[in-house]
């Protein structure tokens, strides 16, 4: 009897020799009994197939427990790949919070100063070294500033406050810069 195997070849099943097959001819001539059976030949048959099946099983029990530690491995792969981000989130916000907060205390002693009525140029020079670190921290952080004055008011870009005529400018031109 001729068997499938794996890779597609016939193979002869094992169990059943060619000598075996050449006896029954032999005894069935010479009116002997001792022949095998079909179904001597159907139990081998299922045996074998038995058997064949049970090695099939393991392979695929074996393949679906690799695949679980793949499962998992990747599980743990993309929770620590999580972690790790939101650790650099936190890091980056707090660096951006300590130059935040260095600039909130420039403010801070300038109100301070003014608080206690001195008005001289170490004031205004102050509030400028101010605004030039603000300045400075907004362009490493990469905001830039939108050159708007005397260009054309664009509604997805601008706010508009008010409206003046003056007949100098050409219409719907920027003015005047309140708030940036």
């Amino acid at each position: 009897m001729a068997d499938i195997t794996k890779d597609g070849e016939d193979t002869i099943n094992s169990e059943i020799t060619d000598s075996e097959v050449s006896n029954k001819d032999t005894d069935s001539e010479d009116g002997i009994n001792s022949e095998i059976t079909d179904s001597e030949v159907l139990k081998r048959e299922i045996e074998f197939l038995k058997v064949e099946l049970e090695k099939e099983k393991e392979v695929s029990e074996k393949n679906l427990s690799k695949l679980r530690y793949l499962m998992a491995d990747f599980d743990n792969y993309r929770k620590q790949i999580e972690k790790q981000m939101e650790s650099r989130i936190q890091e980056d916000r707090s660096h951006l919070f300590i130059k935040i907060l260095k600039i909130y205390d420039d403010c801070i002693l300038a109100l301070e100063t003014l608080k206690n009525g001195q008005y001289d140029s170490t004031v205004i020079s102050g509030i400028r070294g101010i605004m030039t670190n603000f300045e400075g921290f907004m362009k490493d952080e990469g905001l830039v500033e939108i050159e708007t004055m005397g260009t054309p008011f664009d509604p997805n870009v601008h706010d508009a406050i008010g409206f003046v005529s003056n007949e100098l400018a050409p219409d719907n031109s920027i003015m005047e810069v309140v708030r940036k």
